[in-house]
């Protein structure tokens, strides 16, 4: 595993992606986390324009999203345990899992402060909660932020319950693909179904039902 940590100048120079969000890469020179040197403040001002309705945020944004990249960390250790299925919603799912594990086990206290983020993420009301929309990438920052911060709610929920059961469960699985990781995860947690099917639905999960959107 390497971790670049690039001005923007070195970014643009290396990567054609949009300069800022941390990211991971599994190429043929093997597993790599990119971070930005400095977080431009386009980046800044689009965050705080999304949490303003929720009034003063549990931290710092840059250290939000210095700690977010632990979840680009542990989407490479999926990679590298084979762990990845191909279905975006359940890598996203299972990474917030992954990562919010180890916190729990080498940093409770930012484990913490994921969870205080999460919570307060949870608030948002983007236009787009569908897990379909999700998985094809159509969504905004807001709604990106929303649905990660209740995939780590209901991790924290799991570890709560079983420790590390649905880890080791995807390693005894491994490797992963759509169909075998969608089973396995139902078949350890039947009632997650029922909460995944509530993405469809008005309103965050967990929440009071509502009526249906349309197609």
């Amino acid at each position: 595993m390497r971790l670049f940590v690039l001005s923007e100048r070195d970014w643009r120079a290396r990567l054609p992606y949009p300069y800022g969000l941390p990211f991971q890469h599994a190429g043929p020179e093997g597993l790599s986390v990119y971070a930005p040197l400095t977080y431009p403040e386009r980046l800044l001002h689009r965050l705080r324009e999304v949490l303003l309705p929720l009034g003063p945020p549990p931290g710092e944004i840059p250290a939000f999203l210095d700690l977010n990249l632990g979840h680009e960390y542990a989407h490479a250790v999926q990679v590298a345990w084979r762990l990845r299925t191909g279905a975006r919603w359940l890598d996203e799912f299972f990474a917030n899992y992954l990562f919010l594990l180890g916190l729990r086990r080498a940093r409770p206290d930012l484990a913490e402060t994921l969870l205080a983020w999460s919570r307060h993420l949870a608030r948002l009301a983007p236009e787009k909660r569908r897990l379909s929309d999700y998985e094809r990438g159509r969504g905004s920052l807001e709604s990106a932020l929303w649905f990660q911060a209740h995939f780590t709610l209901k991790a924290e929920e799991l570890w709560r319950k079983d420790q590390d059961r649905l880890l080791r469960a995807f390693l005894a699985a491994a490797p992963l693909d759509r169909r075998k990781g969608h089973r396995l995860l139902l078949e350890l947690y039947p009632e997650l179904k029922a909460w995944f099917a509530r993405f469809s639905l008005r309103g965050a999960p967990g929440g009071a039902s509502s009526p249906r959107q349309g197609p």
